[in-house]
């Protein structure tokens, strides 16, 4: 479904952390983030990321429908990203394969495969093909020096103080679409928890600003990206018992209204050892798809 694609592209960029490194062995950052529209909970976004001595990273995100929208319109859509932390490398990261797989009741099953080397993405499968959604591949020249939003994420959010997050640009492709993004430290803000289900106090607060490059859906182009910012918020903190802040509030506008997701778990675990070949994620199957 086309909102869950979009809402999962836009909090891609928040929800794929750095774990922690805390001894002998790869550590893990486990997060849950829960997505409300109106104020009812529509979507649930598991986060999880690996990174080893070796500087070796992994990210996982499931994102699923929940509630009402579960009964309606249930869907899953796995992403991962394997790669190694470079300080020689342009941004810093060099990721290998990112992946998406999504499967659901509304709309096709959909999944792509994006291998990169030094340069950018290299080989990319998508199926169905773009231009069975009536896209234009992208061209190679706007390939150079691209990586994927959940790198992307992880190099965004460095460690240091409050004021180095949200400072950095990146040019992003996601298998399908080419877009750049620019972060934004805009300060500290005061978040309020509610009714104390979710976090409370002060936080940082991250303008992402994009910019589509090539490879949108031309239809949503003509018809409704005029009527959306190309803004997304977040809101981060730093916890004593990570390296690195992490997000606990995101706010985007979709065609459905303002979507806001909150953090609502956060654990430190110890994680599988990686390997340098990257893993393949299964085809599309919404039964084994978690959840």
């Amino acid at each position: 479904m086309r909102i869950v694609r979009r809402l999962a592209a836009a909090l891609a960029l928040a929800s794929a952390l750095p774990a922690a490194a805390l001894g002998a062995g790869p550590d893990r950052v486990d997060l849950t983030y829960r997505v409300f529209l109106g104020g009812l909970p529509i979507v649930e976004i598991d986060a999880q990321t690996t990174v080893d001595e070796g500087g070796r990273y992994r990210m996982d995100n499931l994102t699923r429908t929940v509630g009402l929208w579960e009964s309606l319109f249930k869907a899953r859509m796995l992403t991962r990203v394997d790669g190694r932390l470079d300080a020689k490398a342009e941004d810093g990261a060099r990721p290998s394969l990112f992946q998406v797989r999504y499967d659901g009741r509304v709309g096709k099953r959909r999944s792509v495969d994006v291998y990169f080397n030094a340069n950018g993405p290299s080989d990319i499968f998508a199926v169905p093909p773009n231009a069975e959604d009536g896209r234009r591949p992208v061209e190679p020249e706007f390939l150079l020096g691209a990586t994927d939003p959940a790198t992307a994420a992880l190099l965004a959010a460095e460690s240091g103080p409050e004021d180095r997050i949200c400072q950095r640009s990146f040019k992003i492709f996601d298998g399908r679409r080419r877009y750049d993004v620019a972060f934004e430290n805009k300060g500290t803000d005061h978040i309020d928890g509610g009714n104390g289900d979710f976090y409370e106090g002060e936080a940082t607060h991250c303008l992402i600003r994009y910019k589509r490059i090539k490879g949108f859906d031309p239809q949503w182009e003509r018809s409704d990206a005029r009527n959306y910012p190309n803004e997304v918020h977040i809101w981060f903190v730093r916890f004593p018992d990570l390296p690195r802040a992490i997000p606990v509030k995101v706010q985007v506008k979709t065609e459905y209204g303002v979507t806001v997701a909150q953090l609502i778990r956060r654990a430190l675990a110890k994680g599988e050892p990686l390997s340098d070949a990257a893993a393949l994620l299964p085809p599309p199957d919404m039964k084994g798809m978690g959840g």
